[in-house]
């Protein structure tokens, strides 16, 4: 932190370290970070992605040194696997990793502070601490709208209709890198403003008081008229850090060079700079390259300028004519690339690398990589998924029990995986957004149903410790069915979208079958078409199976038309009298059959479906009443008992008191369970969560 060899002041440090931005959100917090904060981290992030431009080499390279300069330590993410949602270079990873490791090299060259940067990539870093980061990332997720992450993804140039779900979960990742690296100051291009605001914004949800700042620089304008900023696709739009003398002479001597003033234009929301007519790229090139350099000057036909605003005065007034002023362009862009040049030449890494680059630039990125297909599996393996609700109901209970009972039947040597989603619960908010509470919620809900029957056969697999044992797989895999879903596509299947995070759930829940090596999905009415992603990323390789009605139906009554997509919301209410819940004790579930709806003629009857399923499961059902009433019967078949409940030969009450007694008596083993200490503890836990629950 030194200027002239002596120490800087904090208003030196402040002026230079303003200067590398066109934005600062907000000045004020820059200062108090210069004034207070010992060690400030500054953070890039880079998607390798081909031949380097003079703006991500020499630009970027003199910004990083300011910020240096003023005792900052810079960190740049070397941004493989957004590379990959992005579908850059094919999406072929080993490339990506290539191209990455050139750019490092060519920051060397361009006389980069290498002794105060790190690089880190992304893909290593985010393995090492996949909890922390995943759950950070999940809990953005959760709670953003969809449409707001939306309005991240301009900056991968996609219109909304062409948007992969990859590409919604790109801008969760970018904003949870930001606090993943501790970053104090985000020093992107303007291009990203709307993501770097997405990190502010979320420091206001989870109450952060520090801020990271938003240092934005200058979008370097295109060569040719009209181009806002400089393309990748147009090799005449750009210097490259890779062209010869030749090509920087001849790309400079064909730029458009108006001889208008330049105006700072407006900030749009988005970041992304707008056509201009007037915008002069020979001067902006200038003004950002050439004087950004400590105490630079340029000489032009015999004139030295020590500052820009003096070279664009005499261009202006006519001192200097546009051949002249680019001729000295074209000189002082090619002493700037020299050393580059010379270290791509003389180096033997570098000069490999280079090679490696260039073929990767003439076949790779032409079509993307289709993902690897899944592994043929031999052996039939059926997934379901546990869903997510704070209390387990019987209904849910004997669909998922009979599935999986059928399902072993007719594949004898067939195996099953009890999904228990904790991450996807969480990054869906559902429920709650409590990762703690939404484990004691499954936990309690899978030992009551391992309790009622759930056969021992079944694998019960929770969701997060299964990703954090295969962590890089998971999310390359979760990547790679998101590059081949649109959102679109996704937000059909969920009927609408509550947040993001349900958009990274659903790729998740494929990932799981995948890796899993599953053949069958087994669906609850909960799951809605979700399915449908597994069956087309796997080329119809994993078959989907609807599980069984749990037979017993709301105990208030037939839903009408209106109440219809109310159901799920109706499922979820805590002691409701409308559902029999697995750990209602025996009082309760009297209570509730006293109560429920029982018409005879009619086919919503949830006593006759609960008593019909006694019967089933005992061989028979019978009752017992006075002489008067027509004394004890038993029955044998379900037809049986149906016929009299619609005759009238057996009365709604005394078939209610029946299955009052025996229902208690399926239920036994799960009473038993519940006078466990574990459980006993999960349902204090719980009801602390009903409490919560109960107060929205």
């Amino acid at each position: 932190m030194f200027s002239q060899g002596k120490p800087m002041t904090n208003d030196e440090r402040y002026a230079l370290l303003r200067s590398v931005g066109k934005e600062c959100i907000q000045e004020n917090e820059l200062r108090d970070l210069i004034e207070n904060k010992p060690n400030i981290c500054c953070y890039d992030g880079f998607e390798p992605s081909g031949h380097m431009h003079i703006a991500q080499g020499v630009f970027k390279a003199l910004n990083v040194n300011k910020c240096t300069a003023c005792g900052c330590k810079f960190v740049f993410w070397v941004a493989d696997w957004f590379a990959l949602m992005n579908d850059k270079l094919g999406g072929n990873i080993d490339n990506i990793r290539a191209v990455g490791k050139y750019f490092v090299e060519v920051w060397k060259a361009a006389g980069m502070d290498m002794d105060h940067v790190e690089f880190l990539c992304a893909s290593e870093e985010i393995t090492k601490h996949a909890e922390s980061y995943w759950g950070q990332v999940l809990d953005i997720g959760r709670r953003n709208t969809i449409s707001r992450i939306k309005k991240c993804c301009t900056i991968m140039g996609k219109g909304e209709g062409t948007l992969t779900c990859a590409q919604i979960l790109y801008p969760l990742m970018q904003c949870t890198d930001i606090f993943f690296l501790r970053t104090d100051i985000c020093q992107l291009g303007v291009d990203q403003r709307k993501v770097n605001m997405l990190a502010r914004e979320y420091c206001d949800l989870i109450g952060k008081k520090h801020k990271p700042v938003i240092l934005s620089h200058h979008m370097l304008s295109g060569l040719k008229q009209g181009q806002a900023k400089m393309s990748k696709s147009d090799p005449e739009s750009a210097i490259f850090v890779e062209d010869s003398v030749e090509d920087v002479e001849r790309k400079v001597r064909q730029a458009y060079c108006p001889r208008v003033a330049q105006k700072t234009a407006d900030i749009t929301e988005d970041g992304s700079p707008r056509e201009d007519d007037n915008t002069n790229p020979v001067l902006d090139y200038y003004q950002c390259i050439i004087f950004s350099r400590p105490d630079a000057t340029t000489t032009i036909g015999g004139h030295t300028f020590t500052t820009y605003k003096g070279l664009e005065d005499a261009f202006l007034n006519g001192n200097i004519s546009e051949e002249q002023l680019k001729d000295s362009l074209a000189r002082e862009i090619n002493i700037l690339l020299d050393p580059i040049r010379q270290h791509f030449q003389n180096d033997a890494n570098a000069r490999e690398l280079l090679t490696q680059v260039r073929s990767i630039g003439r076949g790779s990125n032409k079509t993307a990589t289709a993902p690897p297909p899944p592994k043929t599996v031999s052996r039939p393996h059926a997934c379901i998924w546990m869903p997510t609700v704070v209390r387990l109901t019987l209904d849910s209970a004997n669909s998922i029990i009979d599935a999986v009972n059928i399902f072993l039947q007719e594949h004898k040597d067939g195996t099953v995986s009890l999904i228990i989603p904790e991450w996807s619960a969480f990054a869906s908010d559902h429920i709650i957004g409590n990762d703690k509470d939404i484990q004691a919620m499954m936990t309690y809900n899978v030992e009551l149903i391992k309790a009622y029957g759930l056969p021992s056969a079944v694998k019960v697999v929770r969701e997060k410790e299964f990703i954090l044992a295969n962590s890089n797989d998971f999310w390359v895999t979760t990547i790679n069915v998101g590059r081949k879903n649109l959102l679109t596509h996704v937000e059909e299947l969920y009927g609408g979208l509550n947040n993001a995070g349900q958009v990274i759930a659903a790729l998740m829940r494929v990932a799981t079958v995948v890796l899993l090596e599953a053949t069958h999905i087994i669906n609850l009415p909960c799951d809605g078409k979700l399915s449908v992603l597994s069956e087309k990323f796997t080329n119809g390789s994993v078959q989907s199976i609807q599980a069984p009605e749990g037979g017993i139906p709301l105990l208030s009554g037939p839903l009408t038309a209106a109440d219809s997509s109310l159901q799920r919301q109706r499922q979820q209410q805590l002691n409701s009298d409308s559902l029999i819940f697995l750990d209602d004790d025996e009082m309760g579930i009297r209570r509730k059959i006293k109560r429920a709806y029982s018409a005879p003629n009619e086919a919503w009857n949830p006593v006759i479906a609960i008593a019909s399923r006694i019967l089933t499961q005992y061989g028979s059902l019978n009752i017992s009443r006075v002489e008067g009433n027509g004394g004890d019967v038993s029955y044998a078949t379900v037809d049986a008992l149906k016929a009299d409940c619609g005759s009238g030969a057996l009365h709604p009450a005394d078939l209610k008191a029946v299955v009052g007694n025996q229902l208690p008596k399926l239920m036994t083993s799960v009473s038993t369970a519940l006078a466990t200490p574990q459980l006993k503890n999960l349902a204090q836990v719980l009801k602390k969560v009903e409490n919560k629950l109960n107060k929205k």
